[in-house]
């Protein structure tokens, strides 16, 4: 039997991969950073359906992931001194 899946995630995943498919990747840093700010991420969605709280408040030039770890949208697994 198949267990539940939450909506809330899946509404989460969506909006992840949407930030991503905008976002500059760099090699050479081994950065992701993102293109577009909030505002202009939801004029760019066109459906209702989506929850606005779901929205990470990011802007332009913000770096999303990083090989550090020192991204907005890694979860910090250590602990700084």
């Amino acid at each position: 039997m198949v267990h539940k899946r939450s909506f809330n995630k899946l509404q989460r995943r969506i909006i992840r991969n949407m930030i991503f498919k905008n976002a500059y990747i760099d090699k050479y840093k081994g950065e992701i950073v993102s293109r577009i700010s909030r505002l202009d991420f939801l004029s760019l969605l066109n459906c209702e359906g989506l929850k606005v709280s779901l929205f990470p408040n990011i802007e332009r030039g913000e770096v999303l992931i990083d090989c550090r770890g020192k991204g907005s949208l890694q979860q910090n697994t250590y602990r700084e001194d």
